[in-house]
């Protein structure tokens, strides 16, 4: 597990000396043996950690594992901040769990903010996020989502590492048991009502009487893809510069003409890169959408207008018009 850990950050360039970090514990194995790893680390590369917990509420044992953490925590030595919220209030009816993230992530910007610290180390590792890649193949994903997550990547002012994504889930809990380190085990984690946990429970292990290598399969094929996507979303962007003409904080207008000429690719990454501009997101934009724009731009007459998830688009003389609707 120590080479592992210290190879991975090496390979992605994911620490440098005297960093200041945020850990990410939720109390798991995953994320109490990425704590121990660093400590391990500390020393010699000077760093300044802060374990940060996000307690949902949703289990009767929220608390308990908040307890748990911060004891660990004090006999360590490790600056603890916590924060308890109800994520069932929050709950509008679209996704539980896309819910509790939002708020997990609007609670490590806030800490950001009060430690000033720019770094945030989640406990993601290689199972993961090859769960991550067959859930978003079923749902129909694009190249986007098929990259998985990657090792490092920015979310606002916050550097997102993943130290232990090279790591099987099986070897850090042999590690954990061999050091003889204690960690909470989450229940819901076997429930089947979860579309991962089906997945993880039911899916993978279908597929590795298939292919005993799956893990690794889907793992590679996540770093294809992002390689590929990578280049391709350089050039969209490009694209997008020169052929956005107004903007205000709810509106762009992007160059007819100009997208007219655009290849099907090009012009889905273009459209995706301006929507996100706008809302912060492409959640619910499907490639329905993408096409019924695509046939707005080519086909219909000046004055058509397309709905979008929290969006309107209209199609004008000279301009595609993009006003989001959000609040």
């Amino acid at each position: 597990m120590e080479e592992i850990f210290k190879n991975t950050l090496k390979k992605y360039n994911l620490l440098k000396k005297k960093d200041k970090i945020i850990l990410g514990i939720s109390g798991g194995p995953d994320s109490i043996a990425m704590l121990y790893q660093f400590l391990k680390i500390r020393k010699e590369y000077k760093l300044q950690l802060v374990c940060a917990h996000f307690n949902h509420s949703l289990r009767a044992e929220a608390d308990i594992e908040e307890e748990f953490i911060g004891k660990i925590c004090a006999k360590l030595g490790v600056k603890f901040i916590s924060e308890k919220k109800d994520v069932q209030s929050f709950f509008k009816g679209d996704s539980l769990e896309q819910t509790a993230r939002n708020l997990r992530l609007d609670f490590f910007m806030k800490i950001s903010r009060q430690t000033k610290i720019k770094k945030l180390a989640l406990a993601h590792h290689k199972d993961d996020l090859a769960e991550t890649v067959l859930m978003r193949m079923v749902r129909g994903s694009g190249l986007k989502g098929l990259r998985g997550f990657l090792p490092k990547t920015k979310f606002k002012s916050l550097t997102v590492i993943r130290p232990l994504i090279e790591a099987r889930k099986k070897e850090i809990i042999k590690w954990l048991k061999q050091q003889k380190i204690s960690f909470c085990v989450d229940k819901s984690n076997f429930e089947e009502k979860f579309f991962r946990n089906r997945v993880r429970l039911k899916l993978l292990p279908l597929l590795e009487e298939l292919n005993p290598s799956i893990v690794s399969s889907l793992c590679n094929l996540a770093s294809s893809i992002s390689l590929d996507y990578d280049f391709i979303y350089s050039f969209a962007h490009s694209k997008f510069l020169t052929l956005k003409r107004k903007e205000t904080r709810k509106s762009l207008c992007l160059d007819l003409k100009g997208l007219k000429e655009l290849s099907p690719a090009i012009f889905n990454n273009v459209i995706r890169i301006a929507i996100e501009e706008l809302k912060g997101n492409t959640r619910r934009l499907e490639i329905k959408h993408l096409n019924e724009l695509q046939d707005l731009i080519l086909h219909r007459p000046s004055g058509s207008i397309v709905d979008l998830p929290d969006l309107i688009v209209k199609k004008e003389e000279k301009l595609l018009f993009i006003q989001s609707l959000i609040l």
